[in-house]
């Protein structure tokens, strides 16, 4: 009887606990969502720049994107050649430091605008919205720091005031650093 009486309660108690709540968990209305080629980043001597563009045409949303792209990776550029320009001048000494910053200021805005033009497309990715005609055109536009350092070099000529293996090693590091502030 003892048996009948405890197999009763525990029959009784897993009815009761699977009497739980129907409530059905509804899904969040809110999707997320990647940004395609956001896993390039910056870093190990290359500069990558993201950028998106929309528009009704194809044609007008790529050269949107291909424009900010360009726009951010000469901005990281300029950013990383003036952070290498101080800590180049900064570990030299007294007279050659002057000189020094005055000649890579000089070349490094011709170089600039030289290698911006050698920049690669990295990923190109497109999506079209059906509900409203829109196509956005998301690209990375990455530059490699030796390609830089190679114009910068053939633009230096043959000044023997430039620690071409320092410079090197400070334009890498800087490189690296501005990818851990993004």
């Amino acid at each position: 009887m003892k048996k009948l009486h405890c197999i009763s309660l525990l029959l009784l108690i897993l009815c009761l606990c699977s009497c739980g709540s129907s409530k059905k968990v509804e899904k969040s209305p809110i999707k997320t969502f990647v940004m395609p080629c956001s896993e390039l980043v910056s870093g190990n001597g290359v500069l990558r720049a993201w950028a998106s563009g929309r528009s009704d045409n194809e044609t007008a949303a790529r050269k949107k994107a291909q424009a900010a792209a360009a726009a951010e990776l000469a901005a990281m550029l300029s950013r990383t050649v003036q952070a290498t320009t101080e800590d180049y001048t900064t570990a030299l000494s007294g007279a050659d430091r002057s000189e020094s910053r005055s000649l890579l200021n000089d070349k490094v805005k011709i170089s600039v605008n030289e290698t911006l033009k050698g920049a690669t497309i990295a990923c190109d990715r497109w999506t079209h919205d059906e509900a409203t005609g829109q196509y956005t055109n998301y690209i990375v536009m990455e530059l490699q720091g030796e390609e830089f350092l190679k114009i910068l070099y053939e633009t230096l000529g043959s000044s023997r005031q430039i620690d071409r293996e320092l410079l090197r090693k400070l334009f890498m590091e800087n490189i690296d650093k501005s990818a851990k502030k993004e």
